[in-house]
């Protein structure tokens, strides 16, 4: 009887033999028994012999053709292995929930094509014009392309003309967008261009919309697969073309269990499928730059915006001047000035609920999460205090619980409390508010979007879901509120994340032939930063950062590696880490730094505690040597089965 090896979802570095007497395929789902429960698994490898004695057998053979073909699978074992992640999760993680769960893999609804497309009414630049030669020239080819355009350069446009090129060789284009919220709008403009079946992959469909589409890119029906980060394992075997718009966004970051970065794992992908990969932004990510610098990415330029559109003016608003609470003066005349000329304002607030602190004037005590080392965030349509990082909520104290007086206030702004300040400000102005609350509802997001593309003049208020990607025609002024923050931050990559998000939020403005108006509110007016978001030169500020970095041996000038210990008891998580640290130090490999453990930036989490240890090399081959050498002795480590950990290759954080 043959045997087959079998990948299992499970946290083990091995797979595991079965008999089978069915007709089983690798890359196909088998049901098989593991200890006392029935599991789906993926079959790798079809064989006579096994190195174990009493084999179980395959319960149920569930598929007759691959899931997972062969192209897909090589992919996959790549970043199982770059990653160091047991290559059973990996399987399963690239797959569709009603697939993991047995479910059979058929199409319940095929997405039909658009009723009609239509084409555009005006000329590509000439920048547009060379940036889709340059692309096309290496159609069927590696290679890679940074699209460095300013926002509202009509970046689109040119993935939509060489998608049609890619589309007309019958090849499959594979786009991936950042947040959930782009790709409704993303998908309206190729479904309206493009005679092809467009499929969506991301978190917010259900699970047969989420297989249906999965399958139809599998089996060649969708033309166009559009999606956020988990749509990059989408099996597609005309793929002629990737595109990642946004390149920059942090979400092309899984932040959880495999731990993979979009991003970079389409380098791999492409180079595999031997094909284009195009890198879309306004504010190249220095890992970019440096790679573009490198040689490794074509540099393409837009550096005018098209249709004869004005960049927005930029200018700063100093809050030590001004006690007003959340809003200025001179941004609340700048508002009243653009809303009397029926335009559209938006005004940007990285930080949901009503406001960050409730605390005692008296004593200075604040409400804190008992579970977490972080403040509770009061939200006052509901009344309650609620904690960001764990979920918890209670009713607000009356009276202060260390001096008993009842002299307790909120301080600080969220999206609620802005909203409440505007409609007192602007009482006969829509205020349309887009943050992780309001758009909960299936649709929600949607709905509001279609009021603001109505062109009615109205206030958005909204936090990062706003800040990219989004066209909106009759905005003619954005105000950013409380970024602040960002220079304080303990995170190396902060002001770069400050710049591209500065700029990335004041390119909302202005997409029609008027000039928009940008407003920018702080207390550090005298930041160098400022001089680049200001005249729109990120390049000039990411090369200074890029040197800072070098000097500092920092990415993307070396490679990390993060080990994340977290458990109830404190000492369990310091000790773990400390051992791995002893371990990894006998290893005597010098090119490899070792920092730590030290206790994460929030170090109580949902009554875990966190504690960090870091690696660090400019020879990445040394430093995934040591990462492997862990794994093969982790379960030596004595305290390994009182912690949970986690490792993250090239972390963000």
């Amino acid at each position: 009887m043959p045997i087959v090896e079998v990948a299992i979802s499970l946290p083990l570095h091995k797979t595991f033999d079965y008999h089978c007497d069915g007709k089983a395929c690798v890359g196909g789902r088998v049901k098989v028994p593991f200890g006392a429960k029935k599991v789906i698994g993926v079959v790798l490898i079809i064989k006579d012999k096994s190195d174990f004695n009493k084999l179980k057998s395959v319960e149920e053979v569930l598929d007759e053709a691959p899931i997972l073909d062969q192209p897909i699978l090589d992919f996959l074992f790549w970043a199982a292995n770059y990653y160091h992640h047991p290559i059973g999760e990996v399987l399963l993680a690239a797959m569709p929930k009603n697939l993991r769960l047995g479910k059979p893999a058929k199409i319940k609804k095929v997405i039909g094509l658009a009723l009609k497309t239509s084409q555009p009414d005006f000329d590509i630049t000439e920048e547009q014009s060379l940036a889709i030669n340059a692309i096309l020239a290496k159609q069927n080819t590696y290679h890679g392309f940074l699209l460095h355009g300013v926002t509202g350069s009509g970046k689109t446009e040119v993935y939509l003309r060489i998608t049609q090129a890619a589309l007309n060789q019958n090849q499959q284009v594979l786009v991936l967008v950042p947040e959930i919220g782009l790709t409704p709008q993303m998908i309206a403009r190729f479904e309206n261009r493009l005679k092809t079946r467009v499929v969506a992959i991301h978190s917010q469909l259900n699970e047969t919309q989420k297989l249906d589409a999965y399958l139809m890119a599998k089996n060649g029906e969708a033309g166009v697969v559009l999606g956020t980060r988990s749509a990059l394992f989408a099996p597609m075997p005309k793929l002629g073309m990737i595109i990642i718009d946004e390149e920059h966004d942090s979400s092309f970051k899984q932040q959880s269990s495999f731990r993979y970065s979009a991003r970079d794992l389409s380098f791999i992908r492409a180079k595999q499928a031997n094909i284009p990969l195009i890198l879309g932004t306004a504010t190249p990510s220095l890992e970019t730059l440096k790679n573009a610098m490198d040689g490794k990415l074509t540099r393409l330029t837009l550096a005018n915006r098209a249709g004869d559109m004005l960049m927005p003016k930029v200018s700063l608003i100093d809050m030590r001047s001004n006690f007003d609470g959340a809003l200025s003066k001179l941004l609340v005349e700048k508002m009243q000035q653009h809303l009397s000329k029926n335009k559209q304002v938006m005004l940007f607030i990285n930080r949901r609920g009503y406001a960050p602190v409730y605390f005692c004037t008296e004593c200075g005590w604040k409400s804190e999460c008992s579970h977490c080392n972080s403040s509770m965030i009061y939200h006052r349509s509901i009344n309650r205090l609620k904690c960001h990082h764990c979920g918890d909520e209670k009713m607000p104290e009356q009276t202060c619980p260390d001096c008993g007086q009842s002299s307790l206030e909120v301080y600080g702004y969220g999206t609620q409390r802005l909203e409440e300040t505007l409609s007192s400000h602007f009482p006969n102005t829509p205020i349309i508010r887009i943050d992780r609350d309001t758009t909960r509802r299936k649709k929600a997001l949607a709905q509001h979007l279609e009021k603001i593309n109505s062109g009615e003049p109205c206030i958005i208020v909204g936090t990062q879901m706003l800040a990219k990607g989004h066209d909106f025609s009759n905005l003619a002024m954005v105000g950013i509120l409380d970024i602040d923050g960002g220079f304080l931050s303990t995170n190396f990559r902060a002001t770069e994340y400050l710049a591209q998000l500065l700029i990335q939020v004041s390119g909302r403005a202005g997409r029609n032939k008027d000039q928009g108006e940008v407003a920018i509110q702080t207390r550090y007016p005298q930041h160098p930063m400022f001089n680049y978001v200001l005249s729109n030169r990120y390049t000039q500020f990411a090369s200074g950062l890029l040197k800072q970095r070098m000097s500092a041996l920092m990415p993307p000038f070396a490679y990390q590696a993060l080990l994340c210990a977290n458990a109830k008891n404190k000492q369990h998580a310091e000790d773990f880490l400390r051992e791995v640290a002893g371990l990894l130090k006998s290893v005597e490999m010098d090119t490899v730094e070792i920092w730590g453990p030290t206790a994460g930036a929030i170090e109580k989490k949902a009554d875990y505690y966190y504690f960090n240890l870091y690696l660090q090399s400019n020879d990445r081959k040394a430093l995934h040597q040591m990462l492997a050498t862990f794994g093969q002795h982790v379960d030596s480590i004595k305290l390994k089965n009182k912690v949970r950990w986690y490792l993250d290759v090239d972390p963000i954080d």
